[in-house]
């Protein structure tokens, strides 16, 4: 199965849109703002778990590093 996102700008072209993907039998729904904001987030945590592990002192630099570059 393949997903498709498509933003628009008004509530007319979402209907369109909307409309047309079921009139072709797909699966379709709005998104309010919370909900995309939530997919993106598990998204993004799905793609981190793919990743290698870093120890934990190397996120500790690292973090140590942004806040010394923040204060400055």
């Amino acid at each position: 199965m393949s997903t498709i996102v498509i933003n628009v700008d008004d509530k007319s072209s979402a209907k369109l849109f909307l409309d047309l993907a079921r009139k072709m039998n797909f699966k379709a729904r709005l998104l309010t703002e919370g909900q995309k904001e939530d997919l993106a987030l598990l998204s993004m945590m799905g793609e981190r778990s793919r990743e290698p592990l870093l120890p934990v002192e190397s996120t500790l630099n690292i973090l140590k590093a942004v806040n010394n570059y923040l204060v400055l």
